[in-house]
Order: C-alpha cells, then sequence, then structure tokens
C-alpha cells in the first residue's frame, strides 16, 4: 500500500536518481573521494599476506554493484538513473569506483534513515532471528577476523584521535561513505553508535550498537605490540553481546603507521563469513586512513 510517507521516501529517490544519474554516466566525480586504488602508501595484509590494493579496490567495486541493488528492489524506476548505471554496468572499472561510491552515497543520504529503515526493516528482522540462533549454537565462544593496514605516513594517534573525533561529532557521512555495505552509522545521545550494514559474507542487512566504553566485556585479546587501542563491544537492543572490536594502531620506525583491526563474531559462523568481513574491514579502513591522510 501507498502511503503518504512512502511517496515522499520514493519521490526523494528518484530526485537522488536525477541528480546523481548525471554525473555518474558522464564520469564526472564531483569532489567525490579519490580511489583507493591510488591508494598511495597503503599495504594491506589478510591472513598475514600482503593483498594488492588494486584487489581492495575490486572488493569495494563488486559491493557496489550489490549494495545498488539492494536500494533498487524497493524502488524500481525511481532511482533508474544512478542504481542502473551500477546494474547494467557490472563491469566498472577501477577508475569508475569514485563516481559510484559518489552516486550510491547521495541516493542513501536524500532516501535518508527513515527510508532506509523501511526498505531494510524485513531483513533486519530476519538477520536479528539469525543471529540469536548462531549466538546459542556458538555456546559463548568466539571467532575473530583479522586485518593489517601499514600507512606511510600519519600516526597512530593522530588517526585514533581522528577515528573517535568523527564519532564524537556524529559524522555520518564519514562512516556510511566508506563501504558500500554501510546503510546507517549514526552516533546515539548516550555515546553508542547504531550500525545497519552488511557484515561479512552475510546476505542481510543487520542492526546492532558498538559501546566504546564497555571495554570490560571486549572478547579480543588486545595486542601489546599495539599500544593505542580502540576497543568496544556490539549488542542487540535488549543488550545480548553479539559480538566486538579492538583495532590496535602503532607507530612504525621509518614513519606512518600499521594498524591491527579485529572484529569478533560468534563462533558459528560460516568461514566464509570470516573472510568476506576482512575485506569490508580492508575497504573501510582503508577509506578511513585515506580520509585522514587527506
Amino acid at each position: 500500500m501507498l502511503t503518504r510517507r512512502s511517496f515522499i521516501i520514493r519521490a526523494a529517490g528518484a530526485t537522488a536518481a536525477t541528480a546523481a544519474a548525471a554525473y555518474v554516466s558522464t564520469g564526472t566525480t564531483l569532489a567525490a573521494p579519490r580511489s583507493p586504488a591510488a591508494g598511495a602508501g597503503l599495504r594491506t595484509f589478510i591472513d598475514g599476506a600482503a593483498i594488492d590494493q588494486a584487489k581492495v579496490v575490486e572488493w569495494e567495486r563488486r559491493r557496489l554493484s550489490v549494495a545498488a541493488a539492494r536500494l533498487r528492489k524497493d524502488y524500481v524506476g525511481l532511482l533508474a538513473g544512478e542504481l542502473d548505471s551500477l546494474l547494467t554496468r557490472f563491469a566498472v572499472t577501477v577508475d569508475d569506483v569514485p563516481a559510484a561510491r559518489s552516486a550510491l552515497s547521495r541516493a542513501r543520504a536524500i532516501i535518508g534513515p527513515d527510508g532506509l529503515r523501511e526498505l531494510l526493516a524485513a531483513e533486519l528482522a530476519a538477520s536479528e532471528t539469525g543471529t540469536r540462533a548462531t549466538l546459542a549454537a556458538s555456546g559463548g565462544r568466539w571467532v575473530v577476523a583479522v586485518v593489517e593496514i601499514a600507512s606511510d605516513r600519519g600516526s597512530a594517534e593522530g588517526f585514533a584521535d581522528w577515528f573517535d573525533r568523527a564519532r564524537v561529532t556524529d559524522a555520518r557521512a564519514v562512516w556510511t561513505d566508506a563501504c558500500p555495505d554501510h546503510y546507517i552509522i549514526a552516533t546515539l545521545p548516550d555515546g553508542r553508535q547504531e550500525v545497519i550494514e552488511v557484515t561479512g559474507g552475510a546476505v542481510l542487512a543487520s542492526r546492532f550498537l558498538v559501546d566504546y566504553t564497555d571495554t570490560a566485556r571486549v572478547m579480543v585479546p588486545a595486542d601489546p605490540a599495539y599500544p593505542v587501542t580502540v576497543a568496544g563491544t556490539a549488542s542487540l537492543d535488549d543488550g545480548e553481546l553479539i559480538g566486538g572490536v579492538c583495532h590496535q594502531f602503532r607507530d612504525e620506525p621509518g614513519g606512518g603507521f600499521r594498524s591491527q583491526l579485529k572484529v569478533a563474531f560468534p563462533a558459528a559462523v560460516p568461514g566464509l563469513y570470516i573472510a568476506e568481513h576482512q575485506w569490508h574491514l580492508a575497504t573501510e579502513f582503508g577509506n578511513w586512513i585515506g580520509a585522514y591522510l587527506r
């Protein structure tokens, strides 16, 4: 049933499509973020092995198409301009990623939080049920996705301060634009972050709350070789713990800094889930570090 609210939300989506399609189709980036393919000075390590930065960009390119498809399933014909350009031009080149990222960002922003919640409501309900089942099957055990990123510029304290300032000031574009699988990341009045995203190899969006003050319950062990730490827990609305993060940083002797990024999931999640979340981490933190360095 088309309610007044749905009509307004969908009309906003149509406006987003009209505005963004013009520059996606022409290749104009309109001050879009720089492509991390140029990723200058960043080195990413997954399972201890160095990863070509172009592969990180390729993962983001693929997820841009997936995110476009997710938005479009409820806005057929209304986001046709920019989203069809992503879906029908599946072989997006690395140089197109900044323009595609900007188009997706603008669509999310104009649809707005209420529209995104309406779009994802069924997914969020289903994923919460799945999360609770996975927690029960895990028996209090956890498995951790780990990625390392080294930058030849910046500092451990400098990035951690930038990261915390973005959270405190509720810089939503900074948070959501870092990965196509981010839909809403917002700082609540009590300081926690509300996150709606597709994590790892999940096929459904999920919603959880991250508390960076709840360090006592973090289940990810800290590495003493990384003295700067940003850690917290992830929970459902009722407080049930579903995971945690322990992101650590250290300055490098020759300049720059190194990040060790760790996210804990219930142990019963499939291995593919963890492997895919490593690429998620590589993408979002690569983009955040790039934003910090700019």
